[in-house]
């Protein structure tokens, strides 16, 4: 008797789509981790969508608005000069991420060619390949930054 309640309980349920409980079960099993995908997706949404959620614009000034405190009309609240803080992070959310994945396509890119190379070429070039990775790996990446931002900061101005 209760298999044939429990039967027609989750035959009346209307069902939401796959991906709905799929979302719902990550929620109840894995709440934390829901819970960081979720502020993950918020993320990258402001930083693809940041130039259409700015409320202002990057650069726009208003003297009359400076050091304001965080408000319905400034949710940052602004700088110095009388530029909205929120707009200001947005913005440069977006070009933070359009760097980050250009770098990593670059890097994907450079990489498969490599391997491809050293797979179908093989011998000689295959040894020098992976010599080349192997030395590549052992400096640490905060190192090479240094040396690489030492010796182009005296070109550009950056250091």
């Amino acid at each position: 008797m209760n298999d044939v309640a429990a039967v027609s309980i989750k035959s009346s349920q209307r069902s939401t789509g796959p991906l709905v409980d799929l979302v719902a079960r990550m929620f109840q099993e894995k709440p934390l981790g829901a819970a960081g995908g979720t502020i993950f997706i918020a993320f990258l949404l402001c930083g693809i969508f940041g130039g259409v959620l700015a409320p202002h614009g990057v650069n726009d000034t208003n003297i009359l608005h400076r050091l304001e405190a965080p408000s319905l009309e400034y949710p940052m609240g602004t700088d110095h000069v009388g530029r909205d803080v929120f707009s200001r992070v947005l913005i440069g959310a977006q070009l933070s991420m359009i760097v980050g994945f250009s770098a990593a396509a670059l890097a994907t890119v450079i990489s498969i060619i490599l391997g491809v190379l050293s797979g179908y070429l093989g011998g000689w070039i295959d040894m020098t390949i992976q010599r080349f990775v192997d030395a590549w790996m052992t400096f640490p990446g905060l190192v090479l930054l240094i040396v690489v931002i030492s010796i182009l900061g005296l070109q550009y101005g950056i250091a």
